[in-house]
């Protein structure tokens, strides 16, 4: 990071919360914390934030960002199959694939329980967190229909507080089992 910018500085501030909120939690988060990871002054996190509420809320924000970039992929394999001619359970796969993917890895899991905690004790971090299941039912209305969608959000919720909790992601097929009635494909297995 140059000595004398000021945006590189700031990001590189936000982007140290939001790992350590990963990390350590929200709760634990310290403008020294953030300061040594960020490798800046410590009198620059206070320079950037009037308070640490408001540092968390950055890093909230760049990880409810993150969020809404594995949204975007699950958006387009399911529109490159729906332009790909792909049959339903072929789309389903897919849908089992990235969500497995995604609670696969840790951070995402972790990220999205420290929202979620957040936004049940902060109403300025519940539109970040509501980011995830809002958008996903967004994204899957389209193709399984709203309630159906809304129960994969919720289905997936679960799947990565299971994650976050155990360390470890549920099986491909148990994900797979646990989605199958609220997703209707063509040429169905089940």
């Amino acid at each position: 990071m140059a000595r004398h910018d000021p945006q590189a500085r700031r990001a590189a501030i936000v982007q140290a919360a939001a790992d350590l909120i990963v990390e350590v939690g929200p709760g634990r988060l310290t403008h020294r914390l953030v300061a040594r990871r960020a490798q800046v002054p410590l009198g620059s996190t206070t320079a950037y934030f009037a308070s640490l509420d408001e540092l968390r809320q950055e890093g909230l924000g760049l990880l409810a960002n993150e969020v809404d970039d594995g949204l975007a992929e699950i958006r387009r394999e399911f529109e490159s199959d729906e332009t790909d001619g792909v049959d339903g359970v072929a789309a389903f796969e897919g849908l089992v694939d990235s969500l497995h993917e995604y609670v696969s890895l840790r951070r995402n899991v972790v990220a999205d329980v420290a929202l979620a905690a957040t936004a049940t004790f902060d109403d300025r971090a519940r539109e970040l967190a509501l980011s995830w299941t809002d958008g996903l039912v967004a994204v899957l209305g389209e193709y399984i229909g709203v309630d159906n969608a809304l129960a994969v959000a919720m289905i997936t919720d679960g799947a990565g507080v299971h994650a976050a909790i155990r360390g470890e992601p549920l099986g491909r097929d148990q994900l797979r089992r646990a989605l199958a009635p609220f997703v209707q494909t063509s040429g169905d297995p089940r």
